[in-house]
């Protein structure tokens, strides 16, 4: 059965020093999560050994801790120490930025060049190197490819695990079910939330659209679940970048929906 964790980033202003962090890593096991998906920046102004002993009090584990790709290039080793002192065998390393595939060939080979080495540092101590994978690796380069096409099959990413957004997928107009078969067996984690048309917030034929809880919204989040756990995805992840309400009672209405749907 597929564990569910809580994006902290949900509850990012909760966490602004050590004891908010701390007191929202125990509603959250209150809520009855099974672990958390931590984000470095968050963990700044916190003692490291120190919330990772918390961590463990609290039997709440980290599925994954996410960073930008520019960390990779001055502090890797500060996110070895970081993933192995929280238990945590997948790192992220965030997404492709712009400057690399909308500055030609050669600014992409120098990604390549670096996730390289990252993936074999990163081997060599046992730990994932974790793709953030969003909407803009749907953009179609000059040969007709998407920049996903590129970053799936090079062998220099060969050593990435990923976690598709499955909401961005669609907003980027792919189906996240072809997305998922793609990365079968190399996405251990992969990102649920949902969204719906906002209320009183229609014009002629378009509408506005904003995050919500699991369940509340118009996504087939089923058919997602259904995708994930076929490509081997142990970890679902919820949590929304901005809420219309508590966002504690955000992630409790979108576990209960995960939940029931698990059991």
């Amino acid at each position: 059965m597929m564990k569910i964790a809580a994006r902290i980033d949900t509850l990012r202003a909760y966490c602004g020093t050590q004891d908010g962090l701390w007191e929202t890593l125990e509603r959250l096991k209150g809520m009855g999560f099974d672990g958390v998906e931590l984000e470095s920046a968050m963990l700044k102004n916190a003692e490291r050994q120190k919330t990772a002993e918390k961590l463990t009090a609290l039997e709440l584990p980290v599925c994954a801790i996410r960073s930008p790709f520019a960390r990779t290039g001055f502090g890797l080793e500060d996110m070895i120490e970081e993933a192995k002192t929280f238990g945590c065998a997948a790192v992220g390393v965030g997404t492709i930025t712009a400057n690399y595939f909308f500055s030609g060939t050669a600014a992409l080979e120098k990604y390549f060049e670096q996730a390289q080495a990252v993936c074999a540092r990163f081997a060599a101590e046992n730990l994932t190197p974790l793709y953030d994978l969003r909407e803009h690796e749907f953009t179609r380069q000059s040969d007709g490819t998407w920049i996903f096409d590129k970053l799936v099959s090079r062998p220099e990413t060969a050593g990435y695990g990923w976690e598709p957004d499955a909401l961005a997928l669609t907003r980027a107009g792919v189906d996240p079910r072809t997305i998922f078969a793609r990365l079968s067996g190399r996405m251990p984690l992969c990102r649920l939330s949902d969204q719906k048309i906002r209320e009183n917030d229609v014009y002629f034929f378009y509408a506005k659209r904003e995050e919500c809880p699991l369940g509340e919204g118009v996504v087939d989040l089923p058919a997602w679940m259904e995708a994930a756990k076929a490509a081997g995805a142990a970890w679902i992840t919820v949590g929304q970048e901005l809420c219309d309400r508590d966002p504690f009672d955000c992630l409790a209405r979108s576990l209960a929906w995960a939940r029931a749907f698990c059991a």
